[in-house]
């Protein structure tokens, strides 16, 4: 019987900390998020500029500007999938851990 209580003890425990990096992750993934949606608004910012600027040195740094930016959103798209697959392999442990109760 005791060693049914430490089961059960030690499954709710881990449970409890899938749910903690989960809820862990779902926040920086608001804020990835947040950061996506900014970072496409500058380039569209940046493209718009681009249209508007005379030939030369400063439609190169426009150009430039908007690389930088397009090299953040791959960083970033990659961290949103990173973080998404986090949270569902972790929710999927928690679900199989409930199932053990």
């Amino acid at each position: 019987m005791q060693e049914v209580k430490f089961s059960q003890d030690t499954i709710n425990t881990e449970i409890r900390v899938y749910k903690e990096f989960i809820a862990v992750w779902e926040q920086e993934l608001i804020q990835v998020q947040a950061d996506l949606r900014k970072s496409k608004e500058r380039v569209s910012l940046l493209n718009e500029l681009k249209h508007h600027v005379n030939p030369g040195s400063r439609a190169e740094f426009v150009q430039a500007n908007i690389n930088i930016v397009g090299d953040e959103l791959v960083e970033l798209a990659k961290k949103e999938s990173l973080l998404n697959g986090n949270i569902k392999a972790y929710q999927e442990f928690v679900i199989e851990l409930n199932k053990m109760l």
